[in-house]
């Protein structure tokens, strides 16, 4: 009989990290975009008209654009909320895989999969997300930049859900404004060693005798600065900026961590 321990080779959807996120991306966007554009030709000087609700409520003296601007904020809060909700689950799905792939394991003969995970899974749920941002990019060459945006963000969710989108001082931390800094897709070219970046509308030009252009992308951060006392707000361009960066995180995440296989053995 050979005393070599049995090997359990465990198969991971290592595209888990981009569906995750993408699902959200998808119906966040398609929300957000179906209410602002609803938004706009809704006569929003009175509340509106519903023959379905048996209850009636005093409403304040609201105009339109106080109106609108309760409405985009919730939505907005909402949307964000799902975003980050996503980005958090699939950095805690990549730290499992990462802490799978990165050394070798053993498991009881007796164990189910989900008892062997739950200890990787609690760590990870535990972690604030800057270390969880930390430890996954150990794996990732090059690395992905995002845990100032996430913290940002969430400040920015909290104020348009608890605030009503109004700067305060637990935004701005005593300071005069809010610095707002949001993820963004930077797509571009190289002119020589100068990064160009693509715009819609302007041709490309490397200034060279180049038939075909590589085209680079990379996360980056846009940074807002929203005094003290006023509101925040997103249009529709700014707010699918950010599920487009998000939808590109969960993409690299799913195409830069290691190869999705690893052997257990079992005692």
């Amino acid at each position: 009989m050979s005393d070599q321990k049995p090997k359990i080779n465990l198969e991971i959807n290592q595209n888990r990290m981009a569906q995750i996120i993408g699902a959200a991306v998808v119906q966040s966007t398609e929300v957000v975009g179906l209410h602002f554009e609803a938004l706009k030709t809704f006569d929003l000087s009175q509340p509106p008209p519903s023959d379905a609700t048996f209850y009636r409520f005093n409403t304040p003296n609201l105009n339109a654009d106080q109106r609108r601007q309760i409405h985009e904020s919730w939505i907005l809060a909402k949307a964000f909320q799902e975003l980050l909700r996503a980005v958090r689950h699939a950095l805690e799905e990549a730290h499992l895989l990462v802490a799978l792939l990165t050394k070798a394991h053993t498991v009881r003969s007796s164990e189910t999969l989900s008892v062997f995970l739950k200890p990787f899974q609690r760590k990870a749920a535990g972690l604030p997300f800057w270390k969880l941002m930390e430890d996954v990019n150990e794996c990732l060459v090059p690395k992905l930049d995002f845990a100032d945006s996430y913290k940002s963000l969430q400040a920015a969710r909290n104020c348009l859900e608890h605030r009503a989108g109004v700067i305060t001082n637990v935004e701005t931390k005593g300071a005069s404004s809010f610095e707002l800094q949001t993820p963004r897709m930077k797509v571009f070219y190289l002119r020589g060693s100068t990064e160009v970046e693509i715009v819609i509308g302007e041709a490309i030009d490397s200034q060279d005798d180049r038939s075909e252009v590589d085209v680079f992308a990379k996360l980056q951060t846009r940074s807002r600065s929203i005094p003290l006392g006023e509101r925040l707000s997103f249009n529709l361009a700014e707010f699918n900026e950010v599920a487009f960066a998000c939808n590109y995180l969960g993409q690299q995440l799913s195409a830069r961590l290691p190869r999705p296989i690893t052997q257990i053995e079992a005692e």
